[in-house]
């Protein structure tokens, strides 16, 4: 089916305090709870894709472990096809996560079986890539299965979708071949080498990338809102006013439905307007993959709340 999304990452299992503050160096704090929830950048766009009514493939791997079975059980429950999932003889991937009374949240990864995924694995999956409309990345993987899926990827002329996170040095050449880079500020300023203080900028950082071959960026900028990038055009999506709880996963939620858009062959603004729909419906729920909105919520969401995307 040509409108399948194939998302290659990560897939952790996410341990999560909440707390009135974020602890400074040396100090302890008392806590307000504790959670467990399915998480991993991977897994999170890949069941935000599948919930907004994308056709989803998830490819990554796994711990023989507890949380490795609940993991790989919780992608099959949300209709993502995992048969490219495995388990190997590592401990499945976790995040430790404070979320601080303003919903803002401070992450540790450790990869664990993440990082077991290979190249060789990615050449297995050529056929499928180049079925593929969508393909899905972000960095909790290691960078060079990264960088050969974009290779292979962009033979095929798939659309290609990076999100550059947890925010990392990319060789430009392949930078080059992705479709949609898709970062925050702060991940966009490394990619650049300059400051995103304001939205000027973000535009100069992206001309920056512009000028070195980049052809679009997606930058989102939370309580700011989201924009559309290119060497000669730009569409701004106003953020829309939600009560925030936990900010961890809105930009999965955002990717997620960014995806399904161009799956379906939506139009930019059509596109960016849901995205921002999808991403302010996370942050008013705790946890990451928990958070994450249906469709239908989505279409709820759009009819009470308006906003206009604009080009200029």
């Amino acid at each position: 089916m040509k409108n399948k999304i194939l998302v290659i990452g990560s897939i952790n299992i996410d341990l999560v305090v909440y707390a009135q503050r974020h602890p400074i160096p040396g100090e302890t704090i008392l806590g307000d709870r504790f959670n467990t929830f399915p998480g991993g950048k991977g897994a999170n766009q890949a069941i935000a894709a599948a919930r907004l009514g994308g056709n989803v493939q998830m490819v990554g791997r796994l711990g023989k472990d507890t949380f490795g079975q609940a993991l790989l059980d919780n992608l099959r429950k949300n209709q993502v096809d995992s048969q490219s999932v495995f388990q190997v003889d590592e401990p499945t991937g976790t995040a430790l996560i404070t979320v601080d009374a303003k919903g803002q949240n401070t992450i540790i990864v450790v990869p664990g079986a993440n990082a077991t995924l290979t190249k060789a694995d990615i050449d297995q999956l050529k056929e499928t890539i180049r079925d593929t409309k969508v393909l899905v990345l972000q960095l909790e993987i290691p960078l060079d299965v990264v960088i050969h899926a974009i290779n292979i990827a962009y033979e095929f002329s798939t659309t290609i979708l990076l999100n550059p996170a947890p925010a990392a040095h990319i060789p430009i050449e392949t930078l080059r071949k992705v479709t949609y880079i898709i970062p925050n500020e702060s991940e966009l300023a490394l990619l650049s080498g300059k400051e995103t203080n304001s939205f000027v900028d973000c535009r100069q950082a992206a001309n920056q990338l512009f000028a070195l071959g980049c052809k679009q960026i997606i930058l989102t900028r939370g309580e700011h809102g989201a924009y559309y990038l290119s060497p000669d055009h730009q569409i701004f999506a106003p953020p829309f006013k939600v009560a925030v709880v936990d900010t961890t996963a809105a930009g999965d939620a955002f990717i997620g439905e960014f995806a399904v858009a161009l799956a379906e062959d939506m139009d930019l603004h059509t596109a960016l307007l849901r995205a921002s729909a999808a991403g302010a419906l996370a942050v008013t729920k705790a946890g990451a993959q928990t958070s994450l909105p249906l469709k239908s919520e989505v279409e709820a969401f759009l009819k009470k709340h308006k906003q206009e995307v604009k080009s200029f």
